[in-house]
């Protein structure tokens, strides 16, 4: 494992109810993970978006998970739209294959899990919403 990528993730376990800034460079598909430009990579809290075939979850078959790259593709190019070179305010709540799983806002003071339900791009996903205190979506 990429010791760059396990020291944000060090820091943040450190100080867990602290924020951070993520200026999103790259999206992955619709629930992360963001690349953020400081090196932090954030898996959207909350949320439940198609996987791209190739990803761990749908090598191993879970039921859990949609796995289509068509879909895959739109929730990307959606949150792309949303994310891509605009800075987010995050709060970290847990972690997931290497990437802070984060509550983070749009510049605008938007959810950023809520805004993405909103365009299409996932679904809420009880279990986690409940776990990370995601709240009611406006």
């Amino acid at each position: 494992m990429d010791v760059a990528l396990i020291f944000p993730i060090l820091l943040l376990a450190a100080a867990p109810t602290a924020t951070f800034s993520c200026t999103v460079i790259r999206v992955h598909d619709g629930d992360g993970p963001l690349w953020c430009k400081n090196g932090i990579r954030v898996r959207v809290a909350g949320i439940q978006a198609p996987d791209f075939e190739d990803a761990e979850p749908c090598r191993q078959h879970r039921a859990a998970y949609r796995c289509d790259d068509a879909a895959a593709a739109r929730s990307q190019r959606i949150v792309e739209r949303l994310t891509l070179g605009r800075t987010l305010v995050c709060q970290p709540v847990g972690e997931s294959y290497a990437r802070v799983v984060a509550r983070c806002t749009l510049p605008d003071g938007r959810s950023l899990s809520c805004a993405i339900i909103a365009a299409g791009a996932a679904t809420r996903w009880d279990n986690y919403w409940r776990r990370y205190h995601m709240g009611q979506c406006r």
